[in-house]
């Protein structure tokens, strides 16, 4: 927000140190100088409400067309999918940098009793929310919800509901994992992916195949990152494929 000279507007940190609880504790105090000091943290929240935006507005006109061809169209709905895609991918990132966000630029010590630290103290409470919340997404759909695995596209069939459940599962996945991973030093720990990328390394010494490196493991943090954003890129490359193939077709 900004504030003129004549006193018109709000400046942003007066309006996140304005709200305050029991619940909560501080609530956003302090927030307003993570976000001016971590870019990690502010590239982190712009992706995040990019990302959003990117998978609404590209939902909405799936499922509310404005103009009638859009809903038999096969390629717009192709481009909409591939859309929703790319904001998940956005998403990713957003998580992938509050995590590093929370390793390197994260001072407990200076941030006692606010929104992040109490999120950091009831992180227990919000996994098992989350995981239930995943078990309801399996669960709820065949008996609480009867017709919702039914066709709603002419073009697509179920394949919008398989979509919407793959970008809903990673992205719980993704909190889930990250909620778990901070605290703990991971650079130190072996893991899955730490073993795979030094034997790969090992290999390629063996085979005189490269030049002689010291391996540059992967933490597990920057592991599942790795992994979830080849998922997600997949999953644009495939949709996009489908496009042009169509595109093809029809010329």
């Amino acid at each position: 927000m900004y504030k003129t000279n004549w006193g018109i507007g709000h400046i942003l940190k007066d309006i996140l140190e304005a709200h305050k609880g029991s619940f909560i504790g501080q609530w956003h105090k302090g927030l307003y100088e993570i976000q001016t000091t971590s870019w990690h943290a502010q590239l982190s929240l712009n992706l995040a409400m990019l990302g959003s935006l990117t998978i609404v507005v590209a939902h909405h006109m799936y499922s509310m067309p404005h103009y009638p061809y859009l809903a038999t169209n096969y390629g717009t709905q192709l481009l909409l999918f591939t859309h929703m895609w790319i904001g998940g991918f956005l998403i990713v990132g957003a998580t992938v940098h509050a995590a590093i966000f929370m390793l390197r630029d994260y001072d407990p010590t200076t941030r006692y009793n606010d929104l992040l630290d109490r999120f950091l103290r009831y992180r227990d409470a919000i996994i098992s929310h989350l995981n239930w919340i995943q078990n309801t997404h399996t669960l709820a759909l065949g008996a609480m919800a009867p017709g919702a695995k039914a066709s709603t596209s002419l073009t697509w069939r179920g394949g919008d509901l398989v979509v919407e459940e793959i970008l809903h599962r990673v992205l719980l996945l993704l909190m889930c994992g990250y909620v778990i991973s901070y605290g703990h030093k991971h650079p130190r720990r072996r893991g899955y992916w730490k073993e795979l990328i030094e034997s790969i390394v090992w290999a390629h010494n063996k085979l005189n195949v490269a030049s002689s490196t010291q391996p540059r493991a992967l933490s597990i943090v920057q592991g599942r990152a790795v992994g979830v954003t080849h998922y997600l890129l997949g999953g644009i490359a495939t949709t996009w494929a489908f496009f042009l193939a169509r595109i093809i077709a029809v010329e």
